[in-house]
């Protein structure tokens, strides 16, 4: 029976230290917890690990998508507000109306995929003084 118990510690061993080096071995991103465990008979090396980083997503302040000057009165984003979120490595286009869909096939299937998905977002069309939201707008730029 001691041989059999001392052949499953070794084989559990393995397996620890064959994940140890698998692990090891591909980056890092988020510091781990390590489970509490009994002591090995060898202790294993961690690699170690540099801290974190922030990284700046937005310009100081905001971009411009997120500021009056960045959007379209009439709903969405104008040429400016567009141009700093692609800064920010968005990949975002212009409204498409429902003119411009019936000419495109394709834009005329981005434009039922917003309808879809803008007009299924909680929130008033209309705030207390009785404005159209940019909710409203947008969906109306959008002929939804």
């Amino acid at each position: 029976m001691m041989g059999a118990l001392t052949a499953f510690d070794q084989m559990i061993m393995d397996a620890k230290r064959e994940l140890n080096s698998v692990l090891s071995q591909r980056p890092q991103q988020m510091p781990m917890q390590q489970p509490m465990q009994q002591p090995m008979q060898q202790p294993m090396q961690q690699p170690m690990q540099q801290p974190m980083q922030p990284v700046q997503r937005f310009a100081k302040g905001g971009g411009a998508w997120t500021r009056k000057e960045g959007q379209n009165p009439e709903g969405g984003l104008n040429a400016k507000g567009r141009a700093s979120l692609r800064a920010q490595g968005k990949d975002i286009k212009p409204p498409v109306s429902a003119k411009q869909a019936k000419r495109s096939p394709k834009a005329a299937a981005r434009r039922r995929s917003f309808c879809a998905r803008m007009s299924g977002m909680p929130g008033p069309m209309k705030d207390e003084k009785g404005r159209p939201t940019r909710k409203a707008l947008s969906l109306r730029k959008w002929d939804c």
